[in-house]
């Protein structure tokens, strides 16, 4: 387990890139671990979680929650995703009221798009994925992982091309 905070960066080119940065990490990440995606609309937060979620074998179709607040999804080995959206949320009150920690699954994850609005509610190793769209590039994003102290992959680091930044 890594003792420092450290970040990762990740490039993607296209959708079908962010998906697969998505299920590398779900795969390398250490499970129980909580997700906060972080960007504009449209900048591929879940194109992501799609992504993850395939890594984990779910075989359910991955829907944005923005209007149902979160969906649940079960993985190959029986363990929830919860993907919630706090785009329409007013801040981090609103979150804990939902009552998510009560369904959380300590072998699953929880993914949170627009998880910077509630930052308070979530747990304090939460993993901040923050999604930077290229401004010369039409598709091309930046994904950089704030892995806090304490947190780490359990397969090294998944994605090819990745780069590594510590303090």
């Amino acid at each position: 387990m890594s003792t420092r905070e450290r970040t990762l960066s990740v490039r993607s080119a296209s959708v079908e890139e962010t998906r697969s940065i998505g299920a590398a990490f779900a795969r390398a990440l250490v499970p129980g671990a909580t997700l906060s995606l972080e960007g504009p609309l449209g900048a591929g937060k879940t194109e992501f979680v799609r992504g993850f979620c395939d890594g984990l074998g779910v075989t359910a179709v991955v829907t944005s929650p923005t209007y149902t607040l979160w969906n649940e999804y079960e993985t190959a080995d029986g363990h929830r995703v919860i993907h919630l959206d706090c785009f329409r949320l007013s801040g981090a009150r609103e979150l804990e009221e939902l009552g998510v920690e009560d369904r959380r699954d300590p072998a699953g994850f929880v993914l949170v798009e627009w998880g910077d609005r509630a930052l308070p509610a979530l747990p304090v190793r939460t993993i901040r994925v923050r999604f930077e769209p290229d401004p010369v590039s039409e598709g091309v994003r930046k994904l950089s992982l704030e892995l806090p102290a304490g947190v780490d992959f359990h397969s090294g680091i998944p994605a090819s091309g990745a780069s590594e930044e510590m303090p």
